[in-house]
């Protein structure tokens, strides 16, 4: 599931009414290169997110990214106290701007796509499923909140938590929906093998 989480970028690039991140690209490139499993990448893209969360402390899509690239340092640290404590301030600032900012879609699946990710003994894939069944009902209603190839991310999330809670029908309806919109090739791809997989990712 960490390979959904780069299709997120793109999302930290732009906040709601077209305001830009200062220094955006280089926080992006640091993500990315966190997420591939570079270690300083992911210290330097947290001090560079505080840094930023200091000047704009209501930024919450810099919060919630912060709260991610804190789940990749617990991810690289040893098991220990230290990778306890980076994991649990990685969640705490995800809920946090999710709870500051609920009508926000970028924020809320930038949450729920960490939290989908996390491993299953830490519980948050029940939170995952219904962060994310909000916002399937949120661009259903509004599909403006969202570009339609991050709706597609949505779309095969959704659908993959509701396979993992053995809700097939449900899960296929989601695909189904993300797999019309054909807006990002890669994220089609990926839900078209989900259609030919069915219970593959149980």
């Amino acid at each position: 599931m960490r390979r959904h989480l780069f299709a997120l970028l793109g999302l930290l690039l732009t906040l709601p009414g077209g305001r830009a991140l200062p220094n955006d690209p280089a926080i992006s490139a640091l993500y990315a290169r966190g997420l591939a499993g570079d270690r300083e990448a992911v210290s330097d893209c947290i001090t560079a997110l505080e840094k930023l969360l200091a000047a704009q402390p209501n930024e919450q899509v810099a919060r919630v990214y912060l709260g991610s690239a804190y789940t990749l340092r617990s991810r690289d640290l040893p098991i220990g106290p230290a990778k306890l404590r980076a994991l649990r301030k990685g969640i705490a600032l995800m809920d946090e701007a999710a709870a500051a900012a609920p009508e926000n879609a970028t924020v809320q699946l930038t949450r729920a796509v960490t939290n989908e990710a996390l491993p299953a003994f830490l519980g948050r894939r029940k939170i995952a499923r219904e962060q994310l069944d909000q916002l399937v009902a949120q661009i259903e209603k509004d599909p403006a909140k969202l570009t339609p190839a991050d709706q597609q991310l949505l779309y095969l999330n959704a659908g993959e938590a509701a396979e993992k809670a053995r809700d097939r029908a449900r899960a296929r309806q989601l695909w189904e929906h993300g797999a019309a919109l054909k807006a990002d090739s890669k994220l089609t791809r990926e839900i078209e093998i989900a259609l030919a997989s069915p219970g593959s990712k149980l």
